[in-house]
């Protein structure tokens, strides 16, 4: 990983080298000179997506707060899970990552490698990188710069126009097809490759798997084209096992420019001086939900819930940590997993904790003891929430500590846990001035996924296999394998998938633990059919995006809300609320846009109907 580092380190250095020295040497601008090493623009290009810890944060704001999995932060609360809008959450993908440095860097790419047959891999390979990134662009903000966005130095274009997004989403289709027929294992590829270190046929596979996802997103606007081009891209071959996921591995230390997969960077970040312990983030009721079953005879003995059963992906996605020391990233030099610790504490102490919220669904639920927090919602330093509208009932000052704190005293005083349990609880929160709070007590993401230089999934063969299922269930009859097939193996491939993450042998689900769940509780939603099996293979896919705000956020509204059940919106602060009670359905443009680029900013807003405003959808996401 080191070396992919040093990789981004001297692609930087040679582009901003050669835009510095190319007019003092008289060379002409509008021609790639063939200075840069476009085996070192592939990976900066490929590690931009996930690297850097503020972009990150960003991202678990908007649209983090939209999609339900992780609550906690600041900002992911007070703008993302309220609605309120903010210019500079709104442009930090815009104009402080993908414009200024994945556009920039993937123009030049195209620019060098175009047009030169020995380079024919590095051509496809940069089409299949345009896409990937106005893939993300285009769904968040709708009309974008794509044609001339970032020719500034090779074209002199420094106002580009906005292109529709049905126009730019035809161009995908184009590109990619062009790149799946280029890739020539007989020419150089570039080893340097972040994803399959050249592996063309890897690449092949991604291209195709690529086109899928982007098929999928015209189910509503466009039915046939969808079936159309998922028929396609079935048949130029998708990813066929996991060895396939297009994956990015960071760098493990902090010293190194590049260094540490951001997502996990912002989610392992300990504020001190609030007490959290390891990490903000919480796992949201919803998600929780979603990961398990609950039992459903003890459901109005709230807010102690039983669970008949957990996915086995619960244990790698959601522990629970105490840090003693709280000194600071990284924080796991003395960080303690007490999960199973104060499962014990909490489910024997469920009679002590608040319950005039018993009735209400969206309530904070104590379930067999693991303890989550609503999604959008988020008790900061252990004031009271603000009551909200949506059937919030009881006194709101009850629930201002839901849950007592676990000190020294009360862990001595919790006879119906065994004494070695007791003695190890007591040893782990011992150093704690006010003893474990609640935000402790709650389940956190676990530290295979904090791990900084955990992989970064841009694409995976799960996600495929769950589509495919999808489009059987639509019946398209794209091909003659059962959904019920296809979602066996997108799971399977899902949980399997952690191997990525470092997780040992020995703590990675079982394939007869794999298939009994799945088997009992997921497999009969998808033999449904219709929308129940719908709901199930879209509940798969919004677990598999929970470090991909974006494209959680973009499945979401291409299905009109699936999960419904789990990735709900709650208008939990009407009276801060600036979208209309509702989840938004893209980022506004960035505020600068209209004067550094007025005309065709007002263009673009003009074809929305004159408002640059974020209750508006994006071409595809057609409102029932």
């Amino acid at each position: 990983m080191k070396k992919l580092s040093i990789y981004l380190v001297s692609a930087l250095a040679l582009v901003a080298g050669g835009c510095s020295d190319l007019t003092e040497l008289n060379i002409n601008p509008t021609k790639a000179n063939g200075s840069i090493d476009p085996a070192l623009l592939i990976p900066t290009i490929q590690m931009s997506h996930s690297m850097g810890r503020q972009n990150a944060a960003r991202f678990f704001t908007y649209p983090g707060g939209w999609v339900n999995h992780w609550t906690g932060s600041w900002g992911n609360i007070e703008y993302g899970g309220k609605g309120i809008r903010n210019n500079g959450y709104f442009a930090r993908l815009w104009q402080d990552l993908f414009y200024p440095e994945t556009v920039k860097n993937l123009v030049a790419l195209e620019n060098i490698v175009d047009g030169n047959p020995e380079m024919v891999n590095y051509s496809a390979m940069a089409k299949v990188l345009r896409v990937e990134t106005f893939l993300k662009l285009t769904d968040c903000y709708g009309d974008v710069p794509y044609f001339e966005g970032g020719q500034g130095y090779y074209q002199a274009i420094f106002t580009p126009k906005y292109d529709r997004q049905e126009a730019i989403y035809e161009d995908f289709f184009k590109r990619l097809d062009e790149a799946i027929d280029q890739f020539d294992a007989s020419k150089k590829s570039p080893a340097s490759d972040c994803y399959f270190a050249g592996d063309v046929a890897q690449w092949k596979r991604l291209a195709a798997s690529l086109k899928l996802r982007v098929a999928m997103r015209l189910v509503k606007v466009k039915p046939d084209v969808a079936k159309q081009k998922a028929a396609e891209a079935l048949a130029a071959g998708l990813m066929a096992s996991n060895a396939d996921i297009a994956a990015v591995k960071h760098a493990q230390d902090y010293e190194t420019l590049g260094a540490g997969n951001g997502y996990a960077d912002i989610m392992l970040q300990v504020t001190g001086s609030a007490g959290l312990g390891i990490t903000q983030y919480r796992m949201t009721t919803e998600f929780f939900k979603a990961l398990s079953v609950e039992d459903p005879a003890t459901y109005d003995t709230a807010p102690f819930h039983r669970l008949t059963a957990t996915d086995p992906r619960l244990k790698l996605i959601a522990r629970t940590y105490v840090s003693p020391s709280n000194a600071g990233l990284p924080a796991w030099n003395d960080a303690v997993d007490v999960t199973e610790l104060m499962r014990k504490y909490n489910a024997g102490n469920a009679n002590s904790q608040t319950k005039n919220l018993a009735t209400n669904v969206d309530g904070y639920i104590n379930y067999d003891g693991y303890m989550t927090v609503p999604a959008q919602e988020f008790n900061y330093g252990g004031g009271n929430q603000i009551p909200g509208e949506n059937g919030y009932e009881g006194d709101a000052k009850a629930r201002n500590v839901w849950a007592p704190a676990v000190t020294v005293a009360a862990v001595g005083n919790a006879t119906w846990m065994s004494e070695e349990d007791r003695a190890a609880l007591t040893k782990a929160i011992s150093n704690l001035s006010s003893g474990a709070g609640h935000y402790m007590q709650r389940l956190s993401p676990s530290r295979y996924l904090m791990a900084v230089d955990s992989p970064w999934i841009h694409m995976s063969y799960a996600e495929t296999q769950f589509l495919l299922a999808e489009t059987s269930i639509r019946g398209w009859g794209i091909d003659s394998e059962s959904a019920v097939s296809r979602f066996a193996k997108g799971y399977e491939a899902a949980v399997k998938q952690f191997s990525l993450f470092g997780v040992p042998a020995a703590e990675m689900p079982t394939d007869e633990e794999i298939r009994e769940y799945m088997q009992t509780y997921l497999l009969p939603h998808v033999e449904a059919g219709g929308t129940e099996a719908l709901e199930e293979i879209n509940r798969q896919i919004w677990i598999l995006h929970m470090m991909d705000p974006i494209e959680a956020w973009s499945n979401i509204r291409r299905t009109n809300g699936m999960p419904t059940a789990y990735a709900r919106w709650y208008n939990r602060y009407p009276n801060e609320n600036q979208s209309n009670g509702a989840r938004p359905l893209r980022l506004c443009y960035p505020i600068e846009e209209q004067t550094k680029n007025a005309v065709n900013w007002q263009e673009a807003v003009d074809r929305m109907g004159g408002s640059d405003d974020w209750t508006v959808p994006v071409w595809w996401d057609v409102q029932n």
